[in-house]
């Protein structure tokens, strides 16, 4: 090809990019109701921190004339492979300008919200706590963008706030939600759990009352559906439990046993220390901890970001990775000294919570305590501080000194 000709083609294709540009927003009207706000746009470009999200020219070239999901796919691909290489801290820049680019694919909002809250521990498999907030608010992002799906309802709801943060009252709203829009049966049915979890027993019994109707009418459509037939006898068998576990508990609750418990800290060098103590309940039993800083209070994020505050301690081992009870003790040594950037101890003072929520137990446990702590009392850590809940918590201060 001559020279001459070479760089008239290139003069014709910078000519005609302006008029791809504008026919693809015509053939496409509708395509500004589908992107993020220039907020969520602007955070790609100013929350980045150690973690540059820059597109390469070519993916940008793509966007611009109109390949914004294909460019997406190909970050997302990307984002797999570092996946599986280990190399976590770069699959949330990638997700980030995935969602920028495509704000419809929910598997990279279900994905790197569960990369944020799992994937990055300490040296004991332990997850980073402050990376909590973050992954909520990615959802919520993922929500606002697909309103009228259930999957990221159900991430919230269960992922997050039954599974991840134990805040039952909004896994409740959010699995509500989820429910109301066409979802396959098991969110059906893990709404009834969260009702339980949330001491909301007479709204279990109804919901697993919901889940036997579902799967009868599916069942009239179709009558080889196992899938149908298998959630209608667990509903049925955990209604007729649920119902015999509620006069149980309620002849419990008439003469609550004293747990008899108590916690100790113990420092055994530099950031390693021992929690141990004693409860009256069955092997098996989880009793929860959680090392904070005294000042901390929880931030009102209104929009997604990852940045989180590098001098904030939160250590914190909770539902079923807390300590696990056997023969009326527990134990459990923590060594911090590998995770200074986790657990920095910046501060000077501390709160160290060791507690026993029986919403948190499995059922064989809640036959003893009751879904709320109606079987159970303690002389000296009896905590009905939150409403409608017997916890057994003992609080103490400590100094960085007695830590570090």
């Amino acid at each position: 090809m001559k020279q001459s000709t070479r760089i008239l083609l290139i003069l014709v294709v910078v000519a005609l990019l302006p008029a791809v540009v504008k026919l693809q927003s015509i053939i496409d009207p509708q395509r500004k109701q589908f992107l993020p706000d220039r907020a969520i746009v602007s955070s790609v470009v100013t929350e980045v921190g150690n973690n540059p999200v820059v597109l390469p020219s070519q993916f940008v070239a793509g966007a611009v004339i109109g390949f914004r999901e294909v460019v997406a796919g190909l970050l997302w691909i990307r984002a797999n492979e570092f996946f599986h290489s280990g190399n976590y801290e770069a699959i949330i820049p990638l997700t980030r300008m995935v969602t920028w680019l495509d704000p419809h694919q929910i598997d990279v909002y279900s994905v790197g919200a569960w990369h944020l809250a799992y994937n990055f521990t300490d040296s004991q498999s332990r997850a980073d706590r402050r990376l909590l907030l973050p992954a909520i608010k990615f959802l919520e992002e993922g929500v606002e963008n697909n309103p009228n799906i259930f999957d990221l309802y159900f991430e919230e709801g269960f992922t997050m706030y039954y599974w991840k943060k134990s805040d039952y009252p909004k896994s409740v709203y959010w699995l509500s939600e989820a429910a109301k829009r066409n979802p396959p049966f098991y969110v059906h049915t893990q709404l009834a759990h969260a009702y339980e979890r949330n001491g909301e027993i007479d709204k279990e019994i109804e919901q697993w009352k919901k889940c036997i109707a579902i799967t009868d009418a599916a069942l009239k459509k179709d009558p080889n559906d196992e899938r149908a037939w298998q959630i209608r006898e667990v509903g049925r068998r955990n209604l007729d439990l649920t119902l015999i576990r509620r006069v149980d508990h309620a002849e419990r609750a008439k003469h609550p046993v004293d747990v008899k418990f108590d916690a100790q800290f113990k420092r055994l060098g530099p950031r390693k220390f021992r929690i141990s103590g004693n409860i009256n309940l069955p092997d098996g039993a989880r009793v929860e901890m959680s090392l904070i800083d005294a000042d901390y209070k929880e931030p009102d994020l209104k929009k997604f970001t990852w940045q989180v505050d590098p001098k904030l301690t939160i250590l914190y081992d909770g539902g079923i990775n807390g300590i696990s009870v056997q023969d009326g003790k527990f134990e459990r040594i923590y060594d911090i000294s590998k995770d200074v950037t986790m657990h920095p101890l910046a501060k000077e003072k501390y709160v160290l919570s060791v507690w026993f929520n029986p919403r948190n137990t499995t059922q064989d446990i809640k036959d003893v305590s009751g879904w709320s702590g109606e079987g159970i009392t303690d002389k000296r850590y009896l905590d009905t501080s939150t409403k409608g809940i017997r916890m057994i918590k003992k609080v103490v201060m400590l100094r960085r000194e007695d830590i570090i």
